[in-house]
């Protein structure tokens, strides 16, 4: 798959919600591979990933970013009403990506036999792993994925780790935030933490 490369940096970034500080002068940046956050639940990786995404405004600091991305977030990011394959179609082709490559990334994930029921249909295995197969369709030099374990069975965490070396084979950046003890077993990944809202060694 042709990408278009991209990188995003946070430099002392902060973050308040509801006068709450959720991030605390945060400098990050990421760069093509695959960078995994780490931290317990309210550590605040999904701001911080909402933040590189620039889906939240910063209270300080600054945010830079080039190319596309694509953010997948805890929970299913599809559309009711439409098929697994009508999903990921109308998602390639909003962003101006060729449809030719949604089968085989529903084919990637499982989903070839189910690629053509509607979604509310699936269980919510499949329609995390439908919502993943996102990352095989879409051509973005960025992905970030928040907690993407979450309702994936074992087999399904292997064609994880599969899409991510695929997406590291292209020259892509892939940064999951997790608490889980997943280790995405794989050489040159680089492990960052996070507790109270600020980075800190994993």
């Amino acid at each position: 798959m042709r990408t278009v490369e991209a990188c995003a940096s946070l430099h002392d970034a902060t973050v308040v919600i509801d006068d709450r500080v959720i991030l605390r002068d945060v400098s990050l940046e990421i760069a093509p591979g695959l960078t995994v956050l780490r931290g317990p639940n309210g550590a605040g990786k999904s701001t911080l990933l909402r933040a590189l995404a620039g889906l939240v405004p910063l209270a300080r600091g600054r945010r830079q970013a080039t190319g596309e991305l694509l953010y997948i977030g805890h929970r299913p990011m599809l559309l009711h009403g439409l098929t697994a394959r009508e999903n990921l179609t109308f998602f390639a082709r909003f962003r101006g990506t060729p449809a030719d490559g949604v089968a085989g990334a529903l084919a990637a994930w499982g989903l070839a036999d189910r690629a053509d029921r509607s979604v509310e249909t699936l269980s919510a295995g499949e329609r995390r792993r439908a919502s993943l197969a996102r990352l095989d369709a879409e051509a973005t030099g960025l992905v970030l994925l928040d907690e993407p374990f979450a309702d994936l069975d074992d087999a399904a965490v292997s064609r994880l780790g599969e899409a991510i070396a695929r997406a590291r084979g292209d020259g892509r950046a892939v940064i999951v935030a997790t608490h889980a003890r997943h280790e995405l077993d794989q050489d040159g990944a680089r492990r960052v933490g996070i507790a109270a809202g600020a980075l800190t060694t994993p």
